[in-house]
């Protein structure tokens, strides 16, 4: 895969479009056109992201990892950007990388009386930012942390 992204155009739809034309399954169109897609924002990067940066960086590309980083290799993008993010990758239990949630909506719900809506994503988002920065350990600061984003925005 991280060959076949080396040979398609380096814009995700020509790529797209190359790719459907040449029979590929969907599943490795879909890989192919996002690795070219965020190749070059791994290339722009200059300094080690931020652990928020890097939350969300793996929430992105977590499932084409792999090939984006053979990719960053064989264009020698600086190891000082690419083995930080691979150390996280190859650890199971990196809180950055392969993130899990000490609550859900359903007890953000139940335990600070919220009806569903949007604002219950974004709390769980900053519960798990904080969990990653090492500022909520516990279910109980998570609910509590959420609480205090709540009352902090009325």
């Amino acid at each position: 895969m991280a060959k076949l992204s080396a040979l398609v155009a380096a814009e995700a739809d020509m790529a797209e479009a190359e790719l459907t034309r040449l029979k590929y399954a969907r599943n490795q169109i879909k890989a192919i056109t996002k690795t070219v897609k965020y190749l070059p924002l791994l290339q722009q990067i200059t300094q080690q992201m931020s652990l928020r940066e890097q939350y969300f960086w793996f929430l992105k590309v977590k499932d084409i990892f792999p090939i984006l980083m053979a990719r960053a290799i064989a264009l020698k993008i600086s190891s000082r950007i690419t083995s930080p993010l691979i150390k996280r990758y190859l650890d199971p239990r990196d809180p950055v990388a392969h993130p899990q949630c000490l609550v859900t909506g359903n007890d953000l719900m139940r335990e600070l009386n919220l009806k569903p809506a949007r604002v219950i994503g974004e709390l769980l988002t900053e519960i798990q930012i904080a969990q990653i920065e090492s500022k909520v350990t516990t279910p109980q600061q998570a609910i509590d942390f959420a609480n205090s984003i709540l009352q902090s925005s009325n």
